[in-house]
């Protein structure tokens, strides 16, 4: 069976890292077309709910540094989660400056729901690989990733 091309530019198309970059898109935008009904989420904001859920109570900050993000963006993102009564804000009592966060019941509604729909997709998109072929694709692309962090 022969290959078909990716792109009509040979040197794009023999790089593995352009072949990622546009199977990475193609799994966002997919991802984001799913997760917009009903929540209106994105892919950052189900990350986000994903490590509240695992770290809760967290700062904006750790909140952050979890999700590899920049400070404003997550402040951003914050505000939107609050704003669809996904996440509750208070302040740390140690100190009050610090913006504590959690995941409120509509919250974790809304990240089970997201759970699914990502693994529904993950499991389709993965569907033309086999089971080894899987495990290994992703057992490469984890070795590539902690190489050159």
């Amino acid at each position: 069976m022969k290959e078909q091309k990716i792109s009509p530019i040979s040197a794009l198309d023999q790089s593995p890292m352009y072949v990622c970059s546009v199977m990475q898109r193609m799994y966002r935008n997919r991802a984001l077309v799913e997760l917009s009904d009903p929540h209106q989420m994105t892919l950052e904001m189900a990350s986000a709910l994903a490590a509240l859920e695992e770290f809760q109570p967290m700062s904006q900050q750790e909140l952050a540094d979890a999700v590899m993000t920049e400070r404003s963006v997550a402040k951003r993102m914050v505000d939107n989660l609050e704003k669809r009564g996904f996440v509750q804000v208070s302040k740390c009592k140690s100190n009050h400056r610090l913006k504590m966060l959690s995941l409120t019941p509509d919250g974790t509604t809304a990240l089970q729901y997201a759970h699914q729909t990502m693994t529904n997709l993950q499991n389709d998109f993965f569907a033309c690989l086999s089971e080894q072929e899987s495990q290994a694709f992703t057992r490469l692309v984890r070795k590539l990733t902690q190489a050159n962090i």
